[in-house]
């Protein structure tokens, strides 16, 4: 791999993602379940255009201009592959998976629980009778965390200017995130709710925002490996001795609500999970490999 593309790697994937995008929106435009999807969509791209013009001004005529820039580029990468997901749905990615003739794998992963726990590990908690409302609002908040953690996490090495860290952190989520779509499209999962009625509807399920955004822009089969484990436990692990110990003691907590809300919230199968914790080793044992050498080093 050339010296330049491991400095822009980051970069360049987020451009050739956009430009993807873009072909693919005008080629097969996009389909919202509800016309509030399709103006939240109009209202976040044009936001986002003005807000980059308006950075770009600002950075020719000022010094803090200059620093907000360098901080949206820094944060940027991250963004766009977080929202990145909702193209799955919007651009129709399922298509490919059916072109590919692949079926899905829900039936198998739950064949794969059945062996590896005995039985799918969210009936543990019907087991334990800890089901409660307070219980389920709690996993729905941690499950929420999600998209978060990482642009947080990237803001503050950001904003500490260790771009080290920095690098080989953005690094290694760019590539979990685009290597982890890739897998939805041909390894299709959809989760436990796909095969076992819900018996009752649990929080985040209940309300609107979580309704609307299920309708509008949540891919189908998006559940192996489970991001929602592997990234935030990513960044614990390629953050040892990086984070303040109250601010890891803080990000071990949010990490293990989030694995556990997957499970609790039935979206994901227990081998999901699994597979996850072996994508964090995966991806921090490739992202150092990618990256220039004496900052690999």
């Amino acid at each position: 791999m050339g010296s330049f593309l491991r400095q822009r790697l980051d970069e360049l994937a987020t451009g050739a993602f956009l430009l993807l995008v873009a072909v693919a929106t005008v080629v097969n435009p996009p389909v919202f379940a509800t016309r509030g999807g399709l103006l939240l969509a109009r209202w976040m791209l044009s936001s986002a255009a003005v807000l980059a013009v308006v950075l770009f001004v600002a950075a020719r005529y000022s010094s803090r201009g200059r620093s907000v820039w360098r901080f949206a580029a820094d944060v940027g990468p991250i963004v766009v592959a977080v929202v990145g997901y909702v193209s799955l749905r919007l651009l129709h990615a399922h298509a490919i998976t059916a072109w590919l003739d692949i079926p899905s794998f829900d039936r198998q992963m739950l064949a794969a629980d059945n062996e590896v726990f005995g039985k799918s590990p969210y009936l543990w908690f019907d087991h334990w009778g800890i089901e409660g409302n307070l219980f389920l609002r709690i996993m729905s908040g941690f499950y929420a965390l999600y998209p978060l953690t990482p642009i947080l996490a990237v803001s503050w090495f950001s904003m500490k200017s260790d771009l080290i860290q920095l690098r080989l952190l953005r690094r290694a989520l760019i590539l979990s995130y685009y290597c982890g779509y890739s897998c939805y499209l041909l390894i299709p999962v959809a989760g436990p709710l796909s095969l076992i009625p819900m018996r009752s509807q649990v929080f985040l399920e209940s309300t609107r925002i979580y309704s609307f955004l299920a309708d509008n822009f949540r891919y189908a089969y998006d559940c192996f490996p489970s991001l929602h484990t592997a990234n935030p436990w990513l960044i614990v692990w390629l953050s040892r001795g990086k984070f303040p110990p109250w601010q890891m003691g803080a990000a071990v907590t949010v990490c293990c609500g989030i694995t556990l809300s997957t499970i609790a919230l039935e979206v994901h199968y227990g081998v999901d999970d699994l597979a996850g914790v072996v994508w964090v080793f995966l991806m921090a044992a490739i992202a150092p490999l990618t990256l220039p050498r004496k900052r690999a080093s």
